[in-house]
């Protein structure tokens, strides 16, 4: 496999999170009742650029839902090797998680772990409890998407 450049995997890494935005956004059309706008929050998102740093080593919020967006909510989290995310659940929303560098875990409570790194993207349904660990020995930086699944 020819290594690519970090123009073209970056290139490579918006498109990608393009189309899962994409159908994510086209299943939210065809399902209202899922995408439920919290009462008395005026949402008007226009369309933007947001950029963020990726040479900074901590947890970068991107979109943080109905001040941002109508559904997702989506940050950029550094984990240094050996370091752990929080545990936590998904409760009432799905999430995906693309790696953009690095290798580390998805730790699913009670069902194991998932390998992720450049190339795949984790998913996390609803009521699932889990954390990111990162087991390479560079830092393992990836996106979250979450958006609200079920009232």
């Amino acid at each position: 496999m020819i290594p690519l450049k970090p123009s073209l995997r970056f290139s490579k890494l918006c498109m990608m999170l393009f189309g899962l935005l994409m159908t994510e956004i086209l299943a939210c059309i065809q399902q209202p009742i899922y995408a439920q706008i919290p009462d008395k929050v005026a949402v008007n998102p226009q369309p933007r650029v947001i950029a963020f740093d990726p040479t900074l080593t901590d947890y970068q919020e991107l979109l943080s839902g109905p001040k941002d967006s109508v559904v997702f909510y989506s940050g950029v989290v550094t984990l240094a090797p050996g370091q752990y995310g929080d545990l936590h659940s998904t409760e009432i929303y799905e999430e995906i998680i693309i790696p953009l560098e690095g290798q580390g875990k998805l730790m699913i409570t009670d069902r194991g772990a998932l390998i992720l790194k450049f190339g795949t993207v984790g998913f996390v349904p609803p009521d699932t409890q889990h954390q990111m660990f990162n087991d390479g020995t560079v830092n393992f930086n990836y996106i979250y998407v979450a958006t609200k699944s079920k009232k």
